[in-house]
């Protein structure tokens, strides 16, 4: 195919419809470097020059212009969002380029049309590597790696409720200082105690990192026994070498080995290593399911918990004492997080029609024994404090929807006093507690369903309970997972796309970032 060369406008034009297709969800940075998609590029238009410099120019332009849009809409946004700081990894880092940690600070919202949305707000670098003979150092010059100047630059500091990030010493100053700033803005909700997420799948990690722990001598033997098996960052192929071994020394692969060679496991340590593994398969049936759910919204993460402890539970029973202390030391685990992520899990359970209070009441007997009743009590109590305050928010919306004499009452005290007025909106939240919290509370649960989908209940259900809604709306988009899929399975931090560690700082970020905001198709 031949003809006349295009126009600077064509070129223009075919130039930023493929800056456009680049800033799509799933299309690699470096897709344009390649000599196939170059090919392709020539057989649609031979005339078409790519100016791949020209390109990324247009993709910066691309991130401004939907930088605007994005700002404006959370800008709009009239309910609360939740904050997540991953932190990846790069594990072998080209020494000129390539830094060794990054940082994803995401927004998460469920939008108007009760649609969850995760987006990147900010993605850098942060430790530099030692670079061509210079000394390393770290990349950023403050103590919050750039998340106040980015909540402030997208108007999002008075609507932040949540931080999700992993457990570690070296971070607890970034939640600190994220924390104190955003109440220098505006109170938290139940005075911070949903603040700060701690991720289940960082819980589940240390229980079977601690069970590893307990057979890495025989892990060892392992390793130089059969080659294969070793403690890798991926806790279920780390099981699954370890199932492999089992399977070979019951066929009596290695009974004929060389002792004086081979440092082979007792018949004690094999039975370790099977208890090992029996417990994290019960683990992984659990925790799998959730990992690789279609909707990880927070309402489903309280049952998984029960279901998590129901298993541990038994399995303390087991009469073997070594597989008892390993459940022992994963039952603490579970045992702190409950503690920690209890409220918020418990308050989102009651969201999702087919739990509501009494599933919660149900777990806490179950998890908590006679301290259940109490906990589960402490629950309502935030609910109607929570309910409260969305109340007082939402006050002037709930007067013009509510058919209620308390309403018309409200509405017809022109020139009321303060305190006349703050009586009338105590009577109306009074009679909108009991028509709405009290009135869904008491409704029969729907039947379970594996495959529910909360969003969509409520979102028919909002015109019945409009203050509920919003609560519903604000917990549903918590994330309680930085990961999820085959990802959650690590027992540390992920690994950072390969492809895209090489591009420069301000490109980085710009195509994490819009990627993020581009609707999935």
């Amino acid at each position: 195919m031949s003809g006349a060369p295009l126009s600077n406008a064509e070129q223009e034009r075919i130039q930023r419809a493929l800056a456009e297709y680049i800033s799509s969800p799933e299309v690699p940075p470096d897709i344009v470097s390649r000599a196939g998609f170059r090919e392709f590029l020539e057989c649609l238009n031979p005339q078409f020059k790519p100016n791949f410099k020209m390109i990324g120019g247009d993709f910066l332009k691309i991130y401004v212009e939907r930088k605007v849009a994005v700002k404006e809409f959370l800008g709009k946004f009239d309910g609360m969002i939740s904050l997540s700081v991953d932190i990846l990894k790069h594990e072998n880092p080209r020494k000129d380029v390539c830094a060794a940690d990054y940082l994803c600070l995401s927004a998460h919202f469920v939008d108007e049309n009760w649609k969850l949305k995760k987006w990147v707000l900010h993605f850098r670098a942060l430790l530099l590597l030692e670079d061509l003979g210079s000394p390393s150092g770290v990349l950023h010059d403050d103590d919050d790696w750039g998340v106040f100047r980015s909540l402030e630059d997208f108007g999002i500091e008075n609507k932040i409720s949540t931080l999700s990030m992993i457990n570690d010493d070296c971070y607890d100053q970034l939640v600190g200082c994220v924390k104190n700033h955003i109440q220098e803005k505006k109170g938290l909700q139940l005075n911070d105690q949903l603040f700060r997420v701690h991720c289940f799948e960082e819980m589940i990690a240390t229980m079977i990192q601690g069970a590893f722990h307990k057979i890495d001598d025989v892990i060892d033997k392992l390793s130089s026994l059969c080659g294969f098996v070793s403690i890798t960052p991926v806790w279920n192929v780390t099981n699954s070498h370890l199932k492999e071994a089992l399977e070979l020394w019951s066929s009596g692969e290695y009974s004929s080995v060389d002792n004086d060679f081979y440092d082979v496991p007792t018949p004690e340590e094999w039975k370790k290593v099977e208890g090992v593994c029996r417990i994290v398969d019960s683990i992984y049936e659990v925790s799998n399911a959730l990992f690789q759910a279609k909707h990880q919204t927070t309402n489903v993460y309280l049952y998984h918990l029960h279901e998590l402890h129901e298993i541990l539970t038994q399995a303390s029973v087991d009469s073997d004492t070594f597989v008892k202390a390993v459940v022992e030391g994963m039952l603490k685990a579970f045992d702190r997080y409950w503690d920690k992520m209890f409220l918020l899990l418990a308050i989102s359970a009651a969201l999702d029609p087919r739990f509501k209070m009494k599933y919660v009441e149900f777990a806490c007997s179950k998890v908590k024994g006679v301290d259940g009743s109490s906990q589960a009590a402490g629950v309502l109590g935030a609910f109607n404090k929570l309910f409260d305050e969305y109340a007082l928010r939402f006050s002037e919306k709930v007067n013009s929807t509510s058919g209620s004499s308390a309403s018309a009452s409200a509405s017809g005290s022109e020139g009321a006093t303060p305190r006349h007025v703050n009586h009338t909106f105590s009577v109306l939240q009074d009679y909108e507690k009991i028509t709405q919290l009290n009135g869904y509370l008491e409704e029969p649960a729907l039947p379970w369903s594996k495959d529910f989908d909360v969003l969509a209940w409520w979102t028919t259900a909002g015109a019945k309970y409009p203050i509920l809604s919003k609560i519903a709306r604000d917990f549903l988009a918590i994330p309680v997972m930085l990961a999820s899929s085959h990802q959650a399975f690590y027992t540390g931090p992920r690994p950072a796309n390969g492809r895209m560690v090489g591009l420069k700082p301000n490109s980085l970020n710009a195509f994490m970032c819009t990627q993020s905001w581009c609707p999935r198709q």
